[in-house]
């Protein structure tokens, strides 16, 4: 929920403990063709790899793919969850802005007068340092309804076991 409350540009978030990784997701305002995606991927990719690099990080993972709809694109963003960071985020948010200005999706919703920006990144620290925990084994996904955030956690059902049948 910090994720999605301090920065607007997200549409969605869902972690997977299973791989170890977190997938953001952005709406635009666009049809965008394989060719705009990829380039789009490619430099988003570079940019990150770079920002990793000048901080001695090697991304395990880094990956971005498009699903297109008649008006809209949804371009997502995985990473590993070990080398994710806050500031890799405000990065990959102010490239979305950059490319995207008027057409990438933000919640307009009111910020709180008392809103403390400071303690909305160490929430958002907070938060990233609890989806590296090992211990937290709960898939989550959460996203934006009508100006509202919700959060909610993915059960994995219980496979039962086919019994043979004479």
């Amino acid at each position: 929920m910090a994720l999605l409350l301090r920065f607007p540009e997200i549409h969605s978030v869902r972690s997977n403990p299973a791989d170890a990784t977190l997938t953001l997701s952005f709406a635009v305002r666009k049809r965008l063709d394989r060719v705009q995606a990829r380039a789009f991927g490619e430099r988003l990719s570079e940019y990150v790899r770079t920002f990793l690099d000048l901080r001695g990080d090697v991304p395990a993972k880094i990956a971005v793919t498009c699903d297109r709809d008649a008006a809209v694109s949804f371009v997502h963003v995985t990473r590993d969850a070990a080398t994710f960071s806050r500031e890799e985020l405000e990065l990959v948010v102010a490239l979305f802005a950059e490319s995207f200005r008027a057409i990438l999706v933000r919640d307009h919703a009111d910020v709180p007068v008392d809103d403390d920006p400071a303690a909305r990144d160490e929430l958002v620290d907070v938060a990233l340092d609890a989806l590296r925990d090992p211990s937290q084994r709960q898939r989550l996904v959460g996203f934006r309804e009508e100006q509202r955030v919700l959060v909610y956690f993915v059960h994995a059902r219980k496979r039962a076991k086919a019994r043979a049948r004479s």
